[in-house]
């Protein structure tokens, strides 16, 4: 009776031990900060590898983004794996590295010279003769489509998440990873200034009309987000609009009549229209000029995406205020999350959805 008690000790134990150490594939969410990094750390490679291959840009950037958190997972940092390329028994005969992943003994992966070297080696997965009877098909597939590809992957089998042929697509979106498909390595020669026509900054657009500005980078805790996360950001005091309002930055030691007395607004107007009863200022968040608008539209209609992927600790108004909507809109479009926080990696609906 003892051995058997012993028996289900350990195998309880290892159970505890795999699920704490195995990654949660469904609860991703990304760091759009790091991600943007990310992808002009590698963009060379992956367009390099979709003129050699086919593969869209895209495609491989945001399974990069995904399959290696943004670089930070172990077997990115320690093998150089940003695909999660196992070793496939005999066939590879590099180094190796074990890691937890959804089989119930740590699995094999390949480890790499360079992050460039896994790029180089996702496409020769993908290209294998011996695969293609699941990934021929996407070969068939405009390098453009970025969409068809995403759900080919996961019909094919790539990855066992339900929602990968999603995550990948709400990634593409959000960060406008399909600009990607349309470049070639020469376009990559570019100065700096045409690349920065192809892939704009991240923040918003400032008015050079405005009289005032500041231009030093600060950091400061991320304003649009409840966990201890720093951010560098240009608190500039020229208006900018997002959501095709005027907003500003909260300045640090500001509080909302500074704020009105400095761009000549009723303060009691600014707490209404940005929803602030029970909520303190955070440096570097939006304080907007006038109504927020009841759902989000990109400047350019053509980018404008309708989901917004949540970041760890983001709150419903924290989305609220990042993309200039009401408040009561956002809850109406996405129900569920009235009483209860979203988690992080799940896609919040920015306007009404067409059934």
């Amino acid at each position: 009776m003892q051995r058997i008690l012993l028996i289900w000790i350990g195998i309880f134990c290892l159970q505890i031990t795999q699920l704490l150490a195995k990654p949660c594939s469904e609860d991703f969410f990304i760091d759009d900060v790091k991600a943007r990094f990310y992808v002009e750390k590698y963009k060379h490679i992956a367009v390099a590898e979709m003129d050699r291959t086919g593969i869209p840009a895209s495609i491989k950037m945001a399974q990069g983004i995904l399959e290696s958190g943004v670089g930070e997972s172990e077997l990115a940092n320690v093998a150089n794996n940003h695909f999660g390329i196992k070793c496939g028994g005999e066939v590879w005969q590099g180094a190796t590295h074990y890691v937890w992943d959804d089989e119930v003994v740590k699995s094999c992966f390949r480890v790499y010279e360079s992050a460039e070297e896994s790029y180089i080696a996702h496409s020769e997965f993908l290209l294998n003769p011996k695969k293609a009877f699941r990934y021929g098909v996407l070969f068939e597939l405009e390098k453009h489509d970025y969409k068809g590809w995403a759900k080919g992957l996961q019909k094919s089998g790539y990855a066992t998440s339900k929602t990968y042929s999603k995550n990948l697509i709400a990634i593409i979106e959000r960060l406008e990873l399909y600009k990607l498909d349309y470049l070639t390595v020469e376009v990559l020669a570019l100065t700096e200034d045409e690349l920065a026509n192809i892939f704009p900054k991240t923040g918003p657009e400032v008015d050079l009309n405005a009289e005032d500005t500041t231009t030093t980078t600060t950091r400061i805790p991320d304003p649009f987000s409840s966990v201890l996360d720093s951010v560098d950001m240009v608190l500039t005091l020229y208006q900018f609009r997002v959501n095709d309002i005027d907003a500003v930055y909260v300045q640090p030691g500001d509080d909302l009549q500074s704020i009105a007395d400095r761009y000549r607004k009723n303060a009691k107007k600014l707490y209404c229209y940005n929803e602030l009863k029970g909520r303190e200022l955070k440096v570097g968040q939006y304080i907007f000029l006038d109504k927020k608008r009841n759902y989000y539209q990109h400047s350019d209609t053509k980018k404008s995406s309708n989901i917004h992927i949540v970041n760890k600790g983001q709150s419903m108004y924290d989305i609220a205020q990042l993309y200039g909507i009401k408040l009561r809109k956002l809850l109406k479009y996405n129900k569920v999350y009235r009483h209860q926080a979203p988690r992080p990696g799940v896609q919040i609906f920015l306007k009404k959805q067409k059934r």
